[in-house]
């Protein structure tokens, strides 16, 4: 070989690449695809594998897997929805222009940035943002435009920034502002002040209106011989936290006059009881803050929407013995949002629904085949149908082979009827599940040896009968 054929370059393919180099990054590929293989087969057996891990299983007794929320639930005829859903709340949400919102949420991605939108109707503007606590809360706040555009209702929208998160609350922009004075001249919804007027008709009604002066008066009162009013206690009304009017309108003479005054902000406190409930028991609620004499709508996992229910306040300004019964569709924990319809103070409090976790054993532990055997059970859900399941996974399935209901306490004795069959081997798993708690129990019967062979026929499929579906 002569000296320009051994300087020759070594030959090249696509792209400039030398066999070489391609021999190398072939021999690389083929070791990391046997180092991968060797982790994925070594860890688990180490005990260090990843989340996909077997499942042993619960053991009897041991206390069920915690359901995942449900997504909705129909309650009092209203289509609520479950708990982690994005849920936004204002306080106050009765705002003035040119007052201070504040803007409370939560179900939120940790760490996440949201935007805080303002919406007239016809548009949509960025008032604020703020980034998300590690528990998904948010909060921030905003003030209102001083020259508000649109209608007297405006939506308040946190939106997740890169995603589909986001909930709306509703802002009611108050309405009137006046200038004058009054005694004391700042107080809460429902306080007394003492007003003095003058310059109407003698002896006619007097209308007194809070932050407007239209509609149905606060209060009424009478003007004497002198067409005045002199240190007549009235009870402040509802109106914006902040400097609103309270306006006194003469209903012959059409005479005005006003007052200014500063509203203190109203917060309301609410109680439940009892925290932690399981479905169909009732859960009872209170609370006090809020305006005197107004309706208090509340919702369940949501601050819009229709109401589950409304309750009355007192003069006080509270209420008591609210309440329903809690459905089955509903898990987990459950947020409670009550908002007074006048003053919009609003409160965010909650419960938490617990599975039922029952008990359940056969009339005797062990039995040879051919044997009848009965159940015993407690801690289903009161008056449920109790279905009886043989050969059940985890993942459910089975060959039903009897049913029974248990008392308004979830209990049953001697219930049910199931024969060991011929084959049953050394033992025989009975699950025993709550038609409406979905809520399980396992009881394993070990069968004695026969001695030999046993000719036990094959039970009738079971039928279930309709008044023991539910």
């Amino acid at each position: 070989m002569n000296d320009r054929q051994s300087a020759r370059p070594p030959a090249r393919g696509p792209g400039g690449w030398t066999r070489r180099n391609w021999k190398r990054i072939a021999v690389g590929a083929v070791v990391l695809f046997v180092l991968a293989s060797v982790v994925r087969s070594v860890l688990p057996a180490l005990g260090l594998g990843g989340g996909g891990g077997g499942d042993a299983g619960n053991a009897p007794g041991a206390p069920p897997t915690s359901a995942k929320p449900k997504s909705s639930a129909r309650l009092n005829g209203i289509q609520v929805p479950g708990a982690g859903e994005p849920l936004v709340v204002l306080n106050p949400g009765l705002v003035r222009p040119g007052g201070t919102v504040s803007v409370s949420g939560s179900g939120f991605d940790a760490g996440a940035k949201v935007d805080v939108l303002l919406s007239d109707g016809k548009a949509k503007k960025k008032v604020a943002s703020s980034k998300v606590t590690k528990d998904g809360s948010v909060t921030a706040s905003f003030t209102f435009p001083p020259e508000p555009s649109g209608s007297a209702k405006q939506e308040v929208t946190v939106k997740q920034r890169g995603g589909t998160k986001s909930d709306t609350a509703e802002a009611m922009l108050a309405q009137g502002v006046g200038t004058a004075t009054i005694s004391p001249v700042a107080g809460r919804p429902g306080s007394k002040v003492t007003l003095s007027a003058t310059g109407f008709d003698p002896g006619e009604k007097l209308s007194v209106y809070w932050g407007r002066a239209r509609g149905t008066p606060a209060q009424t009162l009478q003007a004497d011989e002198n067409g005045s009013v002199q240190k007549v206690p009235v009870q402040v009304g509802v109106g914006a936290t902040g400097t609103t009017s309270m306006f006194v309108m003469g209903t012959k003479s059409g005479a005005a006059a006003s007052a200014a005054f500063q509203v203190l902000g109203l917060y309301p406190s609410a109680a439940v009881k009892p925290y932690a409930i399981k479905a169909a028991q009732k859960v009872t609620f209170s609370a006090k803050g809020f305006a005197p004499g107004e309706r208090v709508l509340i919702r369940l996992n949501s601050a819009k929407g229709p109401p589950l229910m409304a309750a009355t306040t007192d003069a006080g300004g509270s209420f008591s013995g609210a309440g329903f019964t809690v459905p089955f569709d509903l898990t987990g924990q459950q947020a409670l949002i009550m908002v007074g319809e006048q003053s919009r103070a609003t409160i965010k409090t909650g419960f938490t629904i617990l599975p039922y976790m029952p008990n359940a054993r056969a009339s005797a532990y062990g039995a040879q085949p051919g044997t009848s055997l009965t159940f015993y059970v407690d801690g289903y859900a009161p008056n449920e149908a109790v279905h009886v399941f043989v050969g059940r996974s985890k993942g459910g399935g089975g060959q039903l082979v009897s049913a029974f209901r248990v008392d308004g306490k979830g209990r049953a004795g001697a219930a049910g009827s199931y024969t060991v069959p011929g084959d049953a081997g050394n033992g025989v798993s009975v699950t025993l599940v709550g038609a409406k708690s979905g809520a399980s129990a396992t009881s394993v019967i070990k069968v004695d040896n026969s001695g030999g062979p046993v000719n036990i026929p094959p039970p009738p499929p079971y039928h279930l009968p309709k008044d023991l579906e539910k």
